[in-house]
C-alpha cells in the first residue's frame, strides 16, 4: 500500500494564515493526531474540512471530510480499520520522561532489581488488596484456608513478585477480617435504616439448613434518604423453634441492635400460623412497652407467592392426601428414618396420572445407570416435584408432556418395575389438561414477585386467578370452586 499522505507542521502554519475568522478554531482542532493520517482539501472542496486519503482509492463515492476529530476517526476505523493511537497527555509524557531518566540512573550503577522493587511495591495498597481478598471469599463462598494455599500465593507474585509478605498466610488473619468487615458494613447499613425516609418493612422466613439448623432470615425494605428502594439482610439467626414466640425473640434483639424498633412497617411472611402469632407479639410489646399503636391486622402482609402455592396444593392433594402425608418428599419420614419406597409409590398413585407421572420421574432419578438411559433417549432431565418449590409439579408436566415419545420408550422398557403407573392415552390427555389449568398460577407467581412488583398487581393477579377458578372445571378433581375461593380469604 503506498504511504499516506500526511500533514506537516507547515499546513498548520498555512491553514492559520489563509483563514482569519477560523484561525483559533482551527489551531487547536488540528493538534488531534487523527488529522496525521487525513489529507489538505483541494480547490473544490471545503477549505474548512480535512479529508479521508483512502475514499478515493477504494470507491468512486466522494471523500468523506469533516473538521471533528471524534468523526474522522470513527470513519478510519469503521470504513478503512485504521486504529488511532490516542495522544498521550503532558502528564503522561513528564511521568514516562522521569521513569526513563530513572531507569538511565539505574543503569548506569549497573543494577535495576533495586528500583523494579521499588515500582512494584508502589502499585500495592494493603488495604484494598485485603478489601478485595475478603469480598471474594465471602461472595464467593470461599474456604478461609484459601490463603494457605501455596497455589493462591503463586498466582499473586505472578502477577507482582513483590506480594509476598502483603497478603496474608493465616486462616485465622482472615478470620479476623471477615469480623471487622462485618462490623464496618454493618454500621453502614445501621445509619442507613435510621435515616431511611420510610419505614421500614420487614420479610422473614423459616427453613432448615443441612445441618438440621432452624434459621431464621430478616430482611430490611426501606427507602434511603436519596430517595431508593433499598433491601438488607439484617440477620441469619438460629432459632429453636417454629412457634411466633421464638421468632418475636430473635426478631426484636435484631430490631434493637439496628435501631429501628419504632420505626418497623409491616412484616411480609407467608401464611403459617406461627406468623400470625408473630404478629400479635408485636402488638403487644408495641401497646404495652412502647405506647405505640402497630394493628396486626392492617400490618401483617401475607405473601402471594404461598397464597398461590397452598390453591395449587388443594387442587393437586385435597381430598385425595393430606398434605402432611407428602413430608417424606426428601425420602425421609418425620422421625428422620428411611421410608418404604413402594408404600410411598402406592401413595401417590391415589392421585391418579399425576401420581403415576411423579413416580416415573422418581424411578428414572433413581439411579445414575437409569438417569443416563433417560438422558439418551430424551437429551435432557424431568425436573422433579417437591413441597416447597411453588409451580415445581407444572414444571414437571411440561416437560414430561414435551418428552411424552421418550417417557413411554422408557416406561415399555421398565414395564415390569413401573407396572403400576404405566400411563394411558387418558391418562396423558388428563395430564395434559392439568398443565393447561396449572399455567396461569405458574404465570402470576412469576407476575408477583420481585422487587417491581406492588399491591395493585397483586390484588389485580388475584381477581384473575378467582375469575380462572370460577370458570374452569378440571374433572381430574372433585374440588369445587368455592373450595378454592376459601384460601384467597386468609390474605
Amino acid at each position: 500500500m503506498s504511504s499516506l499522505p500526511e500533514l506537516d507542521s507547515s499546513f498548520t502554519q498555512s491553514t492559520t494564515a489563509e483563514s482569519t475568522t477560523t484561525t483559533q478554531r482551527h489551531s487547536k482542532k488540528w493538534r488531534s493526531p487523527v488529522w496525521v493520517h487525513c489529507r489538505r482539501p483541494t480547490e473544490d472542496e471545503d477549505q474548512d474540512f480535512l479529508y479521508c486519503p483512502h475514499c478515493s482509492l477504494n470507491s468512486e463515492e466522494p471523500p468523506y471530510g469533516t473538521d471533528i476529530s471524534e468523526n474522522m476517526k470513527k470513519h478510519l476505523v469503521g470504513q478503512h480499520q485504521i486504529i488511532i493511537a490516542k495522544k498521550i497527555s503532558k502528564h503522561q509524557e513528564t511521568a514516562r520522561q522521569q521513569l526513563n531518566q530513572y531507569y538511565h540512573q539505574a543503569q548506569a550503577s549497573g543494577d535495576t532489581r533495586e528500583l523494579d522493587s521499588e515500582i512494584l511495591r508502589s502499585c500495592l495498597n494493603k488495604a484494598v488488596i485485603t478489601e478485595a481478598l475478603i469480598s471474594l471469599i465471602v461472595v464467593r463462598n470461599l474456604s478461609f484456608c484459601l490463603a494457605e494455599w501455596p497455589e493462591f500465593h503463586t498466582l499473586c507474585q505472578a502477577l507482582n513478585p513483590e506480594s509476598e509478605g502483603i497478603i496474608t498466610t493465616s486462616h485465622s488473619g482472615i478470620y479476623n477480617k471477615v469480623s471487622e468487615a462485618w462490623v464496618k458494613h454493618k454500621d453502614v447499613v445501621r445509619r442507613e435504616l435510621q435515616a431511611a425516609l420510610s419505614r421500614i418493612h420487614i420479610s422473614l422466613d423459616i427453613w432448615t439448613s443441612p445441618n438440621r439448623w432452624l434459621l431464621l432470615a430478616i430482611c430490611a425494605h426501606f427507602t434511603t434518604y436519596s430517595q431508593k428502594k433499598q433491601k438488607a439482610l439484617l440477620a441469619l439467626k438460629k432459632v429453636s423453634g417454629h412457634s411466633g414466640e421464638d421468632q418475636f425473640s430473635i426478631l426484636l434483639p435484631v430490631l434493637e441492635d439496628y435501631g429501628i424498633v419504632r420505626q418497623l412497617g409491616a412484616i411480609i411472611a407467608d401464611n403459617a400460623s406461627p406468623n400470625n402469632v408473630l404478629c400479635r407479639s408485636i402488638e403487644t410489646y408495641f401497646h404495652d412497652t412502647l405506647k405505640i399503636e402497630w394493628n396486626a391486622d392492617d400490618w401483617q402482609i401475607r405473601c402471594i407467592g404461598h397464597i398461590i402455592n397452598l390453591v395449587v396444593q388443594a387442587f393437586l392433594f385435597a381430598n385425595v392426601i393430606g398434605l402432611e402425608e407428602l413430608e417424606s418428599y426428601d425420602n425421609q419420614d418425620r422421625n428422620g428414618d428411611p421410608t418404604d419406597e413402594e408404600a410411598k409409590r402406592l401413595r401417590f398413585r391415589l392421585l391418579g396420572p399425576l401420581g403415576q407421572a411423579h413416580n416415573i420421574v422418581v424411578h428414572i432419578r433413581g439411579s445414575s445407570g437409569r438417569t443416563e438411559e433417560f438422558t439418551n433417549l430424551a437429551k435432557r432431565m424431568i425436573p422433579m416435584d417437591n413441597r416447597t418449590r411453588w409451580n415445581s409439579w407444572y414444571e414437571m408436566l411440561k416437560v414430561l408432556l414435551d418428552l411424552r415419545p421418550a417417557v413411554e420408550k422408557y416406561c415399555t422398557d421398565h414395564e415390569d418395575e413401573l407396572e403400576g403407573d404405566l400411563l394411558s392415552f387418558q391418562d396423558w390427555k388428563k395430564l395434559r389438561t392439568i398443565k393447561e389449568f396449572l399455567a396461569p398460577f405458574s404465570r402470576a407467581t412469576l407476575f408477583t414477585e420481585g422487587d417491581s412488583t406492588s399491591i395493585d398487581a397483586t390484588l389485580f393477579t388475584m381477581d384473575v386467578l378467582i375469575k380462572h377458578l370460577q370458570n374452569e372445571t378440571v374433572s381430574s378433581t372433585p374440588l369445587s370452586p368455592p373450595f378454592f375461593l376459601s384460601f384467597w380469604k386468609v390474605g
